[in-house]
């Protein structure tokens, strides 16, 4: 009974719906990759698919898409700002293995991301942009100051996926 008590203070936040609306409604994040042994950020808009991974839609001339054909392991930061207390802003954090989606699922990705960021259809087709998808490893998320907590991957798709259900009832 203790450790299922503890297992449900952990992923307190898995669950959490400002934690998912946070995601649903921020559309850009920070992305960083590995550029030479040195951490390198960059401004991504995102999305989420029905399993709850971020995907991204990116040029393969831009860095951090030629930093993660280098290395896939990279972390995907979501921040939305408390404009009373910075320190109290929400965060979260997915980490993992970034990878190209195929033709297949870039369909399928591509009229969600639209729906999402409309004005990437000026550029949707262009043959230099892909869809990559994190394969989450780990998430970190901080609800504000002192809320801090790691969510395991599954425990995230689930709950994702259980508010996705909720809302489309």
């Amino acid at each position: 009974m203790f450790l299922a008590l503890i297992a449900s203070m952990v992923m307190s936040m898995a669950t959490d719906e400002p934690t998912h609306k946070l995601v649903q409604e921020v559309k850009i994040a920070t992305l960083s990759t590995d550029l030479k042994g040195t951490p390198f950020g960059s401004l991504v808009a995102y999305s989420i698919d029905a399993e709850g991974r971020p995907y991204i839609f990116v040029s393969d001339l831009a860095v951090h898409t030629k930093n993660i054909k280098k290395n896939a392991k990279v972390s995907l930061m979501v921040y939305k700002e408390d404009k009373d207390d910075l320190f109290n802003s929400q965060r979260i954090t997915f980490v993992g293995k970034m990878v190209k989606v195929d033709d297949k699922e870039r369909e399928k990705l591509k009229t969600e991301y639209l729906k999402r960021h409309p004005t990437a259809e000026q550029f949707i087709d262009f043959g230099d942009f892909n869809f990559y998808r994190l394969e989450i490893e780990r998430i970190h998320c901080i609800g504000g100051f002192g809320d801090i907590e790691w969510v395991e991957p599954a425990e995230w798709g689930k709950s994702w996926k259980n508010a996705s259900k909720k809302q489309k009832e």
